[in-house]
C-alpha cells in the first residue's frame, strides 16, 4: 500500500489504517462500524462516502480532518461518537439521509459529546429519531446560523451544546423539552430568536444558559418555567425591558406577546392557518388595541422572518394586510438595528427562497414602478436576481443585499430630493417670470438647477409642470 495515496478504499481488515495523506475515502459495503480515531487528523481528507449499511460512527473517527467540507450520514446510522467530527474546520454541511420509510425515516438516536464542536456548519436540523445529545455537541461552531431541534423527543438540552456559536441567530426547540442545562447557549452573541412551542411544558433553565446573549429578544417561555439567578446575565435587551432580576425576566417572557396577538402567531406558526392569521389581524385593526411594533422594535415581519423556514402563505397574508398599503413597514428597524429582510436574507434556505424573492419584489421593485425610472428598476431587478442566485453562499448573498439596500436608499433619496427640487425650481421660475421677463429667465435658468436630482427632474418631470408664461413689455 502506497502511504501517499490520494484515494483510498477502507476494507475493515484487522489493523488496517487510513493513510494520513488521503484526500478521498470510500468503504467496503459490508462495514457497519467505523473504529475509534480511524481518520484521526487526516488533514488532507476532503471527500468521504460512508458505507450504505453503516450503524455506528465511533469516537474521534474524523477528528481534526480540517479539509473535510461535507458529509452525508446514512439513515442506518444509530450513533455518532464523541468528538467524531470535532475541529473539522472546513465542514459546512451535514446531511442526514432519510429512508423511504414514512414511519421511521431515521435511526439515529445518539449524537455524542463535542461531536461537531468547532466545525463550520451553517445550519443543522437534528433528525426526529434523536433522543440523546451530548455536551458541547456544537460548541464553538462560529458560522452556525440556525439550529432546529423541533421534531426530536429530547427532554434536555445538554450543557454547552451551542455555547460560543457567535453567529447563531435562530433556534427551534421541541415541545418535549423540560430542561435547559448550564451554559447551553452561553455567549451566542447573535442569538435573537428561540422558538418554544406554544404547548410546551414548563422549562427549568440552568446557570448562565443565555449568558451574554445580548441580542436575545424574540423568545416566549411556557407558564411555570423557572430559572437560576444568573441565567440572563449580559442579556442587554432583556435587562433593558424587564430589569436585571431573573424572575422578572422569566415573567416578562412568559407574557411576551400577550398584547401582540399577530406577533404571537408569527412566532410559533407551525399549526396556524392563514384564515386565523387574517382574522387576528382584522381584530387588531378593528379594536385598534394591539400595537404593530413591540417593545423591542419588532414588527410581525421581524418575528416571522427570524424563525426557521417561515411559511409562504403567512407571508402573503401579512403582505396583503400591511405592505400593500405601506411598503415602508419593511424598512423599520428593531432594537438590534435590523430590518425584517435582514433576517430573511441571513436565514436563507431553499424553502425560504420564494419568500425572499416575493418580499424583495414588494419592498424594492414594486415601489420603483410607481416613482422610479426604468434604469433604476432594471438595476434593482438585476441585484435581486443576484441575491437569489447566491444560494448557500451566505457571505456573498449578504454583501449583495447590502449593496441593493444602499442603491435603493440612494434612488429613494434622489426621488424625494427631486420632488423638493422641482418645487423650488418651479417657485423660482414663477418669481423670475413675474419680475424680470423672459430674458431674465434665460439668464437665470442655470442658477435654478441644483446638483442633486436635476437630471431626473428636467427630462421626466418638467414637461408636466404648469410654468406661467412670461408677459412681454407690450403686455
Amino acid at each position: 500500500m502506497d502511504v501517499n495515496e490520494l484515494s483510498y478504499r477502507y476494507q475493515g481488515n484487522e489493523g488496517e489504517t487510513v493513510p494520513k495523506t488521503v484526500q478521498k475515502l470510500t468503504f467496503s459495503s459490508g462495514i457497519q462500524v467505523l473504529p475509534d480515531e480511524l481518520c484521526y487528523e487526516c488533514r488532507d481528507l476532503q471527500e468521504v462516502t460512508l458505507p450504505e449499511r453503516l450503524v455506528k460512527i465511533s469516537d474521534g473517527v474524523f477528528y481534526r480532518c480540517t479539509s473535510l467540507w461535507e458529509i452525508k450520514i446514512q439513515c442506518t446510522v444509530e450513533s455518532i461518537g464523541d468528538v467524531s467530527f470535532m475541529f473539522c474546520k472546513a465542514l459546512k454541511k451535514v446531511e442526514f439521509e432519510e429512508s423511504s420509510s414514512s414511519t421511521s425515516p431515521h435511526r439515529l438516536e445518539i449524537i455524542g459529546n463535542a461531536a461537531f464542536a468547532s466545525c463550520s456548519l451553517q445550519r443543522i436540523k437534528i433528525p426526529s429519531s434523536v433522543n440523546t445529545l451530548g455536551k458541547s455537541a456544537f460548541d464553538a461552531c462560529n458560522v452556525l446560523i440556525e439550529a432546529d431541534l423541533s421534531t426530536t423527543s429530547i427532554t434536555e438540552i445538554p450543557r454547552k451544546i451551542f455555547s460560543r456559536c457567535r453567529s447563531l441567530q435562530t433556534v427551534r426547540l421541541p415541545n418535549s423539552l423540560e430542561r435547559l442545562c448550564d451554559y447551553s447557549f452561553f455567549s451566542c452573541i447573535g442569538l435573537v430568536t428561540v422558538i418554544v412551542p406554544i404547548d410546551s411544558k414548563p422549562i427549568k433553565i440552568g446557570e448562565k444558559v443565555f449568558g451574554s446573549c445580548r441580542a436575545l429578544a424574540n423568545i416566549v417561555l411556557p407558564k411555570g418555567s423557572t430559572a437560576d439567578e444568573d441565567v440572563f446575565v449580559g442579556c442587554t435587551l432583556l435587562h433593558g425591558r424587564f430589569g436585571g432580576e431573573s424572575d422578572g425576566i422569566v415573567d416578562g417572557l412568559v407574557h411576551r406577546f400577550d398584547t401582540f396577538p399577530v406577533h404571537r402567531i408569527c412566532y410559533d406558526n407551525s399549526s396556524v392557518t392563514t384564515q386565523e392569521l387574517g382574522e387576528c389581524i382584522q381584530r387588531t385593526k378593528d379594536n385598534n388595541k394591539a400595537p404593530f411594533v413591540d417593545e423591542f422594535g419588532m414588527t410581525p415581519f421581524h418575528v416571522l422572518f427570524s424563525t426557521i423556514s417561515p411559511r409562504e402563505d403567512l407571508l402573503e397574508g401579512l403582505l396583503e394586510k400591511y405592505v400593500d398599503h405601506d411598503t415602508g413597514i419593511l424598512d423599520s428597524k428593531d432594537a438590534n438595528g435590523k430590518q425584517p429582510l435582514d433576517y430573511l436574507v441571513t436565514n436563507w434556505t431553499e424553502t425560504s427562497a420564494p419568500l425572499l424573492e416575493t418580499t424583495l419584489q414588494r419592498w424594492a421593485i414594486d415601489p420603483l414602478v410607481h416613482w422610479g425610472t426604468t434604469t433604476w428598476m432594471e438595476d434593482i431587478q438585476r441585484k435581486v436576481q443576484a441575491i437569489l442566485l447566491a444560494e448557500d453562499d451566505n457571505e456573498l448573498r449578504e454583501a449583495l443585499y447590502d449593496g441593493a439596500c444602499s442603491d435603493f436608499a440612494h434612488y429613494r433619496f434622489m426621488e424625494i430630493t427631486s420632488i423638493f427640487e422641482m418645487a423650488l425650481w418651479k417657485g423660482r421660475l414663477k418669481g423670475i417670470c413675474s419680475n424680470d421677463g423672459a430674458k431674465r429667465q434665460a439668464l437665470e435658468r442655470e442658477e435654478c438647477r441644483c446638483v442633486c436630482g436635476s437630471h431626473i427632474v428636467i427630462p421626466n418631470v418638467v414637461q408636466f409642470l404648469e410654468i406661467p408664461r412670461a408677459t412681454s413689455q407690450a403686455d
